[in-house]
């Protein structure tokens, strides 16, 4: 569903449903775990399903602010989910968290801070939060082969003993 100026992305759906193995028997999802889509996907829900979880998928837009990284956010179903708030993460449970996936446009860009000190982009704060490897992009991506590349890297890392790197490696193998 399109959000605050946001186009939708109509391919989250099939990503997503190709990733998790819910509890519904007719799910394809190669890893287990619970999905919030739009209004669901709010910080506190966020928050709650952390615990437990060795990887996070999120498949959103975001939108990362070039000097100002707090005004930095990911966009959920309530609106911007701000960098402060992820921050917070800490708290309950991330640094359980092996893998954040940001399935987002430019989510690994960054900027210096004020102090002149790089900011790698929003992955930064899933990482000072407690995650052990968050993958995330430079650049602005296709929702249709954002989805198909991320099928394809699960599908590696759930099938073969590999490395996460190389899973995204051997993604198209």
């Amino acid at each position: 569903m399109a959000v605050e100026g946001f186009n939708s992305l109509p391919n989250v759906i099939d990503e997503v449903n190709a990733i998790v193995q819910t509890a519904d028997p007719n799910d394809s999802g190669v890893f287990p775990g619970q999905v919030l889509f739009d209004d669901d996907f709010t910080y506190t829900n966020l928050r709650d399903t952390l615990t437990g979880n060795r990887i996070l998928h999120i498949d959103t837009h975001a939108k990362f602010e070039l000097g100002l990284p707090q005004n930095s956010f990911l966009l959920g179903g309530e609106g911007k989910i701000a960098i402060d708030r992820i921050q917070l993460l800490n708290n309950y449970g991330m640094d359980g968290v092996h893998l954040v996936v940001l399935s987002a446009c430019e989510t690994a860009r960054g900027s210096p801070d004020d102090h002149g000190i790089e900011v790698p982009g929003i992955s930064y704060y899933f990482l000072g939060s407690g995650a052990k490897a968050v993958l995330a992009s430079l650049w602005l991506v296709d929702d249709s082969h954002t989805s198909l590349l991320m099928q394809q890297f699960y599908s590696k890392l759930a099938t073969v003993q590999v490395t996460k790197a190389e899973a995204m490696r051997r993604r198209a193998l």
